[in-house]
């Protein structure tokens, strides 16, 4: 039986990586793991203009983080429903790290996966347009076989 880890952000593509992956467990009746790394960096504050430049970041991070985590959830949710009916496991973990790329990889080994699942790009940022930085990162630095899905 094939191990998949689906790393998922909460973007729009990530529907798409999870129903890739879905088919792929489904073919080789394989079990899925969905991975989310979540930021926990806060910063140092060194003045009151810091401060409060923090407490807005900050709540708008945790706002981000609330609407990643809900997109992620009703990803995992039709996917578990669906791989459920078939006799597949799935699982998903939900990580604090302030670097995605190497956290997800680390996973990955330590939790010995077969193929790990990602999507071209997080988002839409100007660096984020060719390929994502972390899905570049991930597919440099993997030692698990990496799908990448455009």
């Amino acid at each position: 039986m094939i191990k998949i880890l689906v790393a998922i952000k909460g973007a729009e593509s990530c529907s798409k990586v999870a129903q890739k992956a879905q088919e792929l467990a489904l073919l080789c009746k394989g079990d899925v793991t969905f991975i989310t790394i979540v930021n926990s960096e806060i910063g140092l504050v060194t003045s009151k203009e810091k401060l409060k430049e923090n407490k807005q970041n900050l709540k708008i991070k945790k706002s981000q983080k609330s609407e990643a985590l809900k997109t992620c959830s009703i990803v995992y949710g039709q996917c578990e429903r669906k791989l459920g009916e078939k006799g597949l496991e799935t699982k998903r973990v939900v990580k604090e790290g302030n670097y995605p790329a190497e956290d997800i990889c680390k996973y990955a080994d330590e939790n010995n996966f077969d193929l790990l699942v990602i999507a071209d790009k997080g988002d839409e940022k100007l660096k984020d347009k060719l390929l994502g930085s972390t899905t570049e990162k991930i597919v440099r630095k993997s030692k698990t076989s990496v799908l990448v899905v455009k």
